[in-house]
């Protein structure tokens, strides 16, 4: 078989003996994303710059806030769902606004009264567009009314069928854009108020993520903190993240290099580089606790490849893999990131497609897979272990539980 130049960027290859090495983390400082709190039973709440981030399960519709968001559809007519609550709440006096106003040239948002709602104004939006720009379009209308309070649903994950991980992140990313551009805003209060329950896990989860690795893209002060690292990484020199090429004879890199050409023996390995993120390194490691305590054993963690094209590597790099690249290749066991036991199988085109040069790029990944069932198309969530308890989920999903490959 031909060879092929392999491009092989592997991420989060480390040993299990960590020493204290010392890096810059976010301190709590306006501009910086703060702590996740949870002030009651079905609501979390944590600081994102000037801005009071929430999440609460609710009837949107008994807010009582400057600015209620109406998730809808495209025309602007939909009943149903939380938009029917809404519109149902509002009275018929906004229903016949939001058919004159869609009828007529507007942005990508119209926006009408409160009618009987405890609000100043309704900002309907479509949700199907882009969430995060949508999002950012929210609050920058609200800052230019000077408002100081909003909330809006789990924008897109009804009728719109979008995944409601990509959802959280994507509301989050907007609220910490608007924070980085915003230093003494108006607007004081974001809420997310959640029709369905099992989403309120889903979005501590986003925010958990924030809360560890805290935005970087802020002007702000930086406090030293002490984080374990791997003992082999390459020092950092109190940066947050390096790539360290490794040479051929090194142990780890024949471990890599072994494992990749038990399938994958046709390929040319072109270069391996170890990717060191502090942060994604914490982040993955309190999980791994998590998962550790939960499951009452250790055994939740496997090296896994995932084949990706050039343009995904950097963000990958600096970001991981936080459902950006969700369904991307594949979603036959559910929508979420895909991750193969033999490295033949994410070198396919589908998955590593070649650059202008030919070369592919592949991860070996830690992935923590914890309990695992049988995934499906459709899934957004692994399922429930017990039907009678639905909060307790399935850690991942799998093609076979007794042979995995995926």
């Amino acid at each position: 078989m031909k060879h092929t130049a392999f491009l092989d960027e592997f991420t989060n290859w480390s040993r299990i003996n960590p020493n204290k090495a010392r890096i810059p983390m976010a301190g709590d400082t306006q501009g910086v994303v703060g702590t996740v709190s949870k002030p009651c039973f079905t609501a979390y709440e944590m600081k994102i710059g000037a801005i009071t981030f929430q999440v609460a399960t609710g009837d949107i519709a008994t807010e009582q806030v400057d600015v209620i968001v109406n998730s809808t559809a495209r025309t602007f007519n939909r009943k149903s769902g939380v938009s029917r609550a809404i519109l149902e709440g509002a009275g018929q006096a906004v229903e016949s606004e939001c058919a004159v106003l869609a009828a007529q040239p507007h942005r990508d948002f119209i926006i009408t009264p409160g009618g009987c709602l405890k609000c100043k104004i309704i900002i309907h939006v479509p949700g199907g567009k882009d969430v995060r720009k949508t999002v950012t379009s929210v609050l920058e209308e609200c800052e230019q009314r000077k408002y100081t309070s909003v909330s809006l649903p789990a924008i897109g994950t009804g009728n719109a069928g979008k995944n409601p991980i990509t959802v959280a992140d994507n509301i989050i990313d907007a609220i910490v854009d608007f924070s980085s551009q915003h230093s003494t805003p108006s607007l004081k209060t974001v809420k997310v108020v959640i029709f369905q329950p099992e989403l309120l896990n889903i979005f501590y989860d986003s925010m958990k993520k924030r809360d560890l690795s805290a935005s970087l893209n802020f002007q702000s002060t930086f406090s030293m903190t002490t984080c374990n690292l791997p003992e082999h990484w390459t020092d950092m020199n109190h940066q947050l993240f390096c790539m360290v090429q490794l040479e051929p004879g090194q142990s780890e890199y024949n471990t890599i290099k072994d494992k990749f050409t038990r399938t994958c023996s046709s390929y040319a390995i072109e270069k391996i580089e170890r990717i060191q993120n502090a942060f994604l390194w914490q982040s993955y490691q309190v999980k791994k606790r998590q998962m550790d305590i939960k499951n009452d054993h250790k055994n939740n963690e496997r090296l896994l490849f995932h084949g990706t094209d050039a343009d995904s590597v950097p963000y990958v790099n600096q970001h991981g893999f936080n459902r950006s690249c969700a369904g991307k290749n594949a979603v036959s066991y559910g929508k979420g990131t895909y991750f193969a036991v033999d490295a033949s199988y994410s070198a396919k085109d589908t998955y590593s497609k070649p650059d202008s040069n030919g070369r592919k790029h592949m991860y070996v990944v830690r992935v923590l897979t914890g309990v695992f069932t049988k995934g499906r198309a459709g899934l957004v969530t692994p399922p429930p272990k017990n039907p009678h308890n639905p909060t307790d989920l399935f850690d991942s999903v799998t093609n076979n539980t007794r042979s995995p490959k995926l």
